[in-house]
């Protein structure tokens, strides 16, 4: 009979080995039972990897339009509120105006133009205000202030024009009749306050660009994004202010100042109706960017699932595995130990 032996050196190896074994094994099913993917796709779906990128790639693609898409809304909700402003002083404009069609007396005739500089004043910082770096109402010149005042140049321009008005008429500007005064506005001060002359490169309130911003919010889906100042709303709000403080103040006859207010607040609802346009097709785009990050939403979904299909591990096997394999590490390193404490001198 022969007696075989193996040495201790042996058994320790073996159980190093199988200790090394068991923590990489404990690595891998550690990443899967926390994360529920594969540790490796490439070598647990070998030709199903290709697949999962593709799919993985369509994720983040997704993200990426989404997360466009929430600056394209910022901007269009931030223009939003820039109108809404803007039809507010338009409104309180339009009141003042209403209320010195009864009386004409200078302290109404000071209120209104007190209330045009204040709502012009208004319009002008709104039309020139910025969000992350660029400016709303430019159009797709984000880069360029929409908007310079032109206030002083532009009464003086209509003082000088009314008064060669009135000498072809062969009469004082405070002898114009109300029909004459109408004549004047809608042949000399309107035109002045048209597209062509508010974005003159010269003499022009307007650097803006009349095309709007556009932004891809789907795979086949693009929307105009933002506004911009040379809008008819815009134009005509500048045209009623301006025109009230250049001419309430040339004591005009009551006729000729009734032609005036009555300008005005033509002027003024054509504003706020052209402003409440503006805000209504900002609107409709809004609604597009809902409907297209919802419909993204049930693409990344779908997306997920199939990922999940093609990546996803059993969490509970792999939190089994886990625990079998920290069993086996403990044992292992609990026989390494006492081999490690075996010593022929304990048996002397």
């Amino acid at each position: 009979m022969k007696s075989s032996f193996i040495s201790s050196s042996a058994i320790q190896n073996a159980m190093r080995l199988t200790i090394r074994q068991a923590q990489n094994q404990m690595t891998k099913a550690t990443m899967e039972a926390t994360t529920g993917t594969y540790a490796d796709i490439g070598v647990s779906l070998g030709g199903y990897a290709a697949k999962s990128i593709d799919f993985t790639r369509e994720v983040d693609r997704i993200k990426s339009i989404k997360l466009s898409n929430a600056l394209v809304d910022a901007r269009m909700e931030s223009a939003q509120t820039g109108l809404d402003k803007m039809k507010k002083a338009g409104d309180s404009f339009l009141s003042k105006l209403t209320a010195l069609q009864s009386s004409h007396d200078p302290g109404s005739i000071t209120v209104a133009i007190q209330s045009a500089t204040s709502a012009l004043s208004t319009m002008m910082d709104t039309s020139n205000s910025m969000v992350n770096g660029e400016y709303l109402f430019a159009g797709i010149n984000t880069d360029i202030q929409p908007l310079t005042d032109k206030t002083a140049a532009t009464t003086t321009e209509i003082t000088n024009r009314l008064n060669a008005y009135a000498a072809t008429l062969s009469k004082p500007v405070k002898e114009m009749t109300g029909d004459e005064m109408k004549t004047f506005i809608e042949t000399q001060v309107e035109p002045m306050f048209s597209e062509a002359a508010w974005t003159d490169p010269t003499t022009g309130w307007s650097k803006a660009s009349s095309q709007n911003m556009t932004s891809r919010i789907s795979n086949s889906e693009v929307v105009e994004s933002s506004t911009n100042a040379n809008s008819e709303g815009m134009r005509y709000f500048a045209l009623a202010t301006v025109m009230t403080s250049a001419l309430m103040g040339q004591n005009l006859s009551t006729d000729a100042m009734s032609a005036v207010s009555s300008k005005a607040i033509t002027y003024t609802t054509r504003a706020t109706t052209g402003i409440i346009t503006q805000g209504s097709q900002l609107g409709l785009s809004q609604e597009r960017v809902e409907k297209a990050n919802d419909a993204l939403d049930a693409q990344a979904n779908i997306m997920q699932t199939k990922l999940v299909d093609i990546q996803g591990v059993d969490p509970y096997e792999a939190s089994t595995l886990v625990k079998t394999l920290e069993t086996q590490l403990e044992t292992a390193y609990t026989i390494v130990s006492k081999i490690q404490q075996l010593s022929l001198v304990n048996y002397l």
